[in-house]
């Protein structure tokens, strides 16, 4: 409740949005100079590493607010028309879909597991759209929240593991395949999070049916005696996880795929509860001091 913590933090976001791209996408690189604005440091436009969460906290320190610092719910807004302007794409020859990297005006058709939270997030986007779920920019975002959903499913689904690598690359005519460099599984939650988000949205049973698939692959290729392991690479069944579990595993990933299950929840994404980017459910700002 320190106001302190408040204004440094709304500080920054007021600093970034003076620094706002017309299309809304910030390279992920900030440089500082004494006496002068900052400026930014690269050109790599990305909703991977790096960048993720700043897009995930313009429409959450919005809802946290109560929907009422427009500020940031008009960033969020841009960045997603020009997420789908100049980074989405689509495979062949399965025509999925997916966010590509930029950088310097040229494509990265890379997508990191990172990127799988967007699903759940333009989903939440869609449905507390000042517009209107009903809306034309409110029914595209759920639409591509829902097939970029699906699209991280098949990350997983096409496997041997049943379980997806740090990212994939996309390739024409192949749709995708392990990324160089990085067939390992780090335990990542963002896939199981959509699941979660958007099946508390919609009710649509296919998000369940989903993450059971991913939590039964996990169980069968990660377990271990006293926890859970990473893979040192998801093509490999017959290699054991390693002597490593990040705690965003416990915290995110498990934390979603029990939501997913959980029939009494509490959560109410619409009206009472925001999550942070590392699964911490909140009550918003009007709720505080309610025994909500």
């Amino acid at each position: 409740g320190y106001e302190e913590y408040a204004t440094k933090a709304d500080n920054a976001f007021e600093i970034l949005r003076k620094m706002q791209p017309p299309n809304g996408l910030y390279p992920y690189m900030v440089r500082t100079h004494e006496g002068s604005p900052p400026t930014f440091g690269n050109q790599k436009l990305t909703f991977g590493a790096m960048s993720d969460s700043f897009y995930e906290y313009m429409l959450k320190i919005w809802l946290q607010g109560g929907k009422v610092e427009s500020k940031y719910r008009d960033m969020y807004d841009l960045a997603i028309q020009g997420m789908h302007d100049e980074l989405l794409q689509v495979s062949t020859p399965s025509g999925l879909v997916f966010i590509a990297d930029k950088n310097g005006g040229r494509y990265d058709t890379k997508m990191d597991h990172l990127v799988c939270f967007m699903g759940g997030l333009l989903a939440l986007g869609a449905y507390t759209d000042p517009l209107g779920l009903e809306s034309e920019r409110a029914q595209r975002d759920l639409k591509t929240g829902k097939a970029l959903t699906y699209t991280c499913y098949q990350m997983y689904a096409r496997m041997n593991t049943g379980i997806s690598p740090e990212f994939v690359q996309f390739v024409e005519g192949q749709d995708f395949r392990i990324g160089g460099g990085a067939p390992h599984y780090l335990l990542r939650p963002e896939t199981v999070e959509s699941f979660f988000i958007l099946h508390h949205l919609t009710k649509d049973p296919v998000y369940r049916e989903w993450g059971w698939e991913v939590f039964q692959a996990i169980e069968r290729y990660c377990r271990t005696n006293g926890g859970y392991g990473e893979l040192k690479s998801v093509a490999d069944t017959m290699h054991p996880p390693r002597n490593k579990m990040e705690s965003f595993f416990l915290a995110e990933t498990v934390k979603y795929l029990y939501l997913l299950f959980d029939p009494e929840t509490e959560i109410d994404l619409l009206n009472k509860h925001v999550f942070n980017t590392e699964a911490h459910p909140m009550r918003i700002f009007p709720l505080l001091n309610t025994d909500v």
